[in-house]
């Protein structure tokens, strides 16, 4: 089935129930059609966001751009540096990574992804550092993270399904391709025989060897040893899913999934305990963030663990504009503290700091906190 990948995944996952005759609730004030014609739309909206350091962070957004921001504890923040990226035809910047010694991955094109590093006044002097090809089958970069295995290794998760393993040489700043791994769900969960990797945690690092788990599209867990690319496990979060994985968050042994649910009696967050032993994941609860229960669908966008002044604890945003706060404990499951109506729908990207507690929360709009962690 041909995707438009121009199209954000909320609503193209709308437009496939509509497609089947599901209803969605009507706006407050009715249509009205216009003496205008359409020509297309440019979607403004945050998809990546990544911590540089613990006062700066990155975001990418759909319409190809990106900026740099410092963390500001007040009610303007503005952006440092913002650049033009050489994306991919209208899928904007899907990919960011950070690297050690001042420098972060992007997606770039079809067949390459680009490096960045700060120059000597830090990073409102963005430099490129280059861009580095790979084989176009593997398709554009959807979702990265670097462990410190081989003394610097970039995880990259691509449309295809599979993962790229780079060596990265922190004080050369380049990138070496080393191997790709298929880690593709051969039944996918999605109707639309998608296999994109959104998202990558660290399960484990050291200078030796990592492990690292992948979220994908089509439903697939898959925990992969690193530099080596050797999969460990594998499984599907959800047999009766009808949509994959937005995005994963790993803390300690603890995993959460997000993904968009479906129906009545489905659910959204995930969350799951993996053993070290086996490397298998098993499921300790579930739930549904949706504020008006009478949707047909409640896309979770992201979820990321962090801290509070109580203790450990989930975030997750919504497409309904929701920024959902809760905690999770292996005999108790997810338990819901609440929610936030933050910003308009379609969903927002998130990005947690340790040290203090920073928490960040990007569609259209940019919004900080302070967790008291």
């Amino acid at each position: 089935m041909a995707v438009n990948r121009a199209v954000p995944p909320t609503i193209r996952s709308q437009q496939e129930l509509i497609e089947r005759g599901v209803s969605f609730p009507a706006p407050p004030l009715a249509a009205t059609a216009l003496p205008i014609s359409a020509d297309g739309v440019t979607y403004e909206m945050a998809q990546q966001l990544t911590w540089l350091d613990a006062d700066h962070f990155v975001v990418g957004r759909w319409d190809g751009s990106m900026s740099i921001f410092k963390f500001v504890e007040s009610a303007v923040s503005g952006p440092l540096i913002s650049e033009s990226v050489t994306s991919p035809a209208f899928q904007g910047v899907r990919m960011l990574a950070r690297l050690p010694r001042r420098s972060f991955a992007s997606s770039n094109d079809e067949d390459s992804i680009a490096l960045w590093y700060a120059g000597d006044d830090g990073w409102p002097d963005l430099r490129p550092g280059g861009t580095y090809g790979y084989d176009p089958a593997l398709g554009v970069a959807t979702g990265a993270r670097a462990v410190q295995a081989g003394t610097s290794t970039l995880v990259v998760g691509h449309t295809s399904g599979h993962l790229s393993i780079w060596a990265h040489d922190p004080i050369r700043r380049r990138l070496r391709f080393l191997r790709a791994v298929d880690v593709r769900n051969p039944d996918p969960v999605n109707p639309w025989g998608l296999h994109d990797v959104h998202s990558i945690a660290v399960v484990s690092d050291s200078p030796a060897k990592a492990r690292v788990l992948a979220g994908s599209e089509d439903g697939y867990v898959s925990i992969v040893e690193v530099p080596s690319g050797h999969v460990l496990s594998q499984a599907v979060f959800n047999p009766q899913a009808q949509r994959g994985i937005n995005s994963v968050s790993v803390a300690g042994d603890s995993l959460l999934v997000a993904n968009c649910s479906v129906g009545p009696d489905d659910y959204n967050l995930w969350y799951y305990t993996i053993d070290p032993a086996t490397w298998q994941i098993a499921l300790r609860g579930k739930a549904n963030l949706i504020v008006d229960t009478h949707r047909p669908q409640a896309f979770n966008f992201a979820t990321v663990w962090g801290a509070y002044s109580g203790g450990p604890c989930w975030f997750a945003s919504t497409e309904e504009g929701a920024l959902w706060m809760g905690t999770a404990a292996p005999a108790s499951g997810i338990d819901i503290i609440g929610y936030q109506e933050v910003t308009s729908p379609l969903g927002s990207t998130l990005g947690y700091a340790p040290d203090p507690g920073r928490l960040v929360m990007v569609a259209y709009d940019l919004y900080e906190y302070t967790t008291g962690a």
